[in-house]
């Protein structure tokens, strides 16, 4: 076979050896659910478990619920749910791989009578395949034109899971890549007004990926070169300056070591203003200090001001997620940035509008400097109180980013917090103990019934 940049990586992936990185990729696996679990809880989650029913009733089990759905259709509200609070994992290069790649998995596993070790080594190439092909693409340049990289790049490493666990050899998997990668799409018009096609992309990225290795193990085959075709690569349709190199790194950690597990119910450039601005009213309390913000200027980066510069509407959670000033005004009310501080009571709260009303934001080249060249989303606050006095806070790396990881410990009670909103807090315990310490040849079916 010919080696096309989708075989090269696949044999990059083949190259790593996953079992040295189980715990990595089971913790993934049980940050995911978590957030599905959670997102389940809410009104949206039931609107589009609901919606999704009404055309996908099948034989494949929602997690904790009595909805059974085709695996595609599984996928798709797993994905969904998984998005609904902005608390599911991200990599770097902006793309939320847990969301696509876990519900895929997850949904075939299920369908195929597989077990723990195969999906966890399915998630693991999943993982590796979407990250790969997002940093390959030049994804800041492909944000700038307007893609949302969850909804282009997701169906890929969905479709790089479901090949491991159909046991797909490497021209088919090509095949499922090369599908996967027709099928790829999302944009970040959701942000004009708050749209919720934000949390469909990643389900529609499970769904396509697992649709597009099902029809390559029918024979169905997919464009080889779907990412460098003269005509209709996605490199050039999608961005500018792609690195094919980047398919095929040599060293460095795999994807579900290098992951960020997200502590802040937002889109991942809201984080570090945030942190700063809740340093700061720390400072204040701990002062007792009580008078309130007069002014409050933001520096962050272009991409940052891109994602998350606007202000949001209050009767919408997804602008909220997308907001640094709702952001800055939690952190600066004394709250946490937590699920329970985007639901739709706490957006249309006017205190905090009239506070999220202060901020000010700015580029700054310094900001620009370091997300170029370190690759975090820095961000500095100023603060002028009404008192006339004035604060200032830097935070470079948000806690959960590369640079401040959370611990396997802060990661478990993450999804004890969110999963015990559905299964109970023995439940939740339950789950973990065994997504985290069961055998391998634990069958997939049996986790929920543990």
């Amino acid at each position: 076979m010919e080696a096309t940049l989708l075989r090269n990586m696949i044999d990059h992936i083949d190259s790593l050896d996953p079992a040295l990185y189980a715990q990595d990729t089971r913790l993934c696996l049980l940050d995911a659910l978590g957030c599905i679990l959670y997102g389940a809880t809410l009104r949206d989650g039931a609107a589009v478990i609901d919606g999704v029913y009404g055309f996908g009733a099948g034989n494949v089990p929602l997690p904790a619920s009595d909805r059974c759905f085709t695996p595609d259709a599984c996928a798709l509200v797993m994905g969904a749910l998984c998005h609904l609070r902005e608390l599911d994992d991200v990599h770097v290069s902006i793309i939320h791989p847990g969301a696509c790649v876990v519900p895929a998995a997850w949904s075939a596993a299920f369908f195929l009578d597989q077990s723990l070790g195969a999906l966890t080594e399915a998630i693991f190439a999943g993982y590796e395949a979407a990250a790969r092909i997002s940093e390959a693409s030049g994804f800041l340049a492909h944000r700038e034109r307007g893609w949302h990289a969850t909804g282009t790049i997701g169906p890929f490493g969905a479709a790089m899971a479901v090949s491991r666990l159909l046991r797909l050899h490497a021209e088919e998997s090509v095949w499922a890549l090369g599908i996967a990668g027709s099928r790829t799409g999302g944009t970040w018009a959701f942000a004009q007004d708050g749209a919720m096609t934000k949390r469909l992309h990643p389900g529609m990225a499970a769904r396509d990926g697992l649709q597009a290795a099902f029809l390559a193990k029918a024979g169905i085959s997919g464009p080889a070169y779907v990412l460098d075709a003269a005509d209709g690569g996605l490199f050039h349709v999608m961005s500018e300056g792609a690195d094919p190199s980047k398919l095929t790194p040599s060293g460095g950690l795999p994807a579900v070591s290098s992951v960020e597990c997200k502590c802040y119910a937002s889109c991942k450039s809201v984080h570090s203003p945030l942190e700063a601005a809740a340093a700061l009213y720390r400072m204040r309390r701990e002062a007792l200090r009580t008078v309130l913000p007069s002014a409050v200027k933001v520096y962050i980066n272009a991409s940052a001001m891109h994602m998350a510069g606007r202000m949001y509407d209050k009767g919408s959670v997804t602008s909220a997620q997308l907001s640094i000033p709702y952001g800055v005004a939690l952190a600066l009310n004394g709250r946490q940035g937590s699920a329970a501080d985007y639901s739709d009571e706490c957006i249309a709260d006017n205190r905090l509008y009239e506070l999220a009303s202060l901020v000010e934001m700015e580029v700054s080249p310094d900001m620009d400097a370091l997300r170029r060249e370190a690759s975090t989303s820095s961000a500095v606050v100023e603060v002028l109180w009404a008192d006339g006095s004035h604060s200032r806070e830097f935070v470079k790396a948000a806690k959960g980013s590369i640079e401040r990881p959370l611990s396997a410990d802060d990661k478990i009670q993450k999804f004890l917090s969110l999963a015990a909103a559905r299964i109970g807090e023995n439940g939740a315990e339950r789950l973990a103990d065994t997504i985290l310490h069961a055998a391998a040849e634990t069958k997939v079916r049996s986790l929920f019934r543990n």
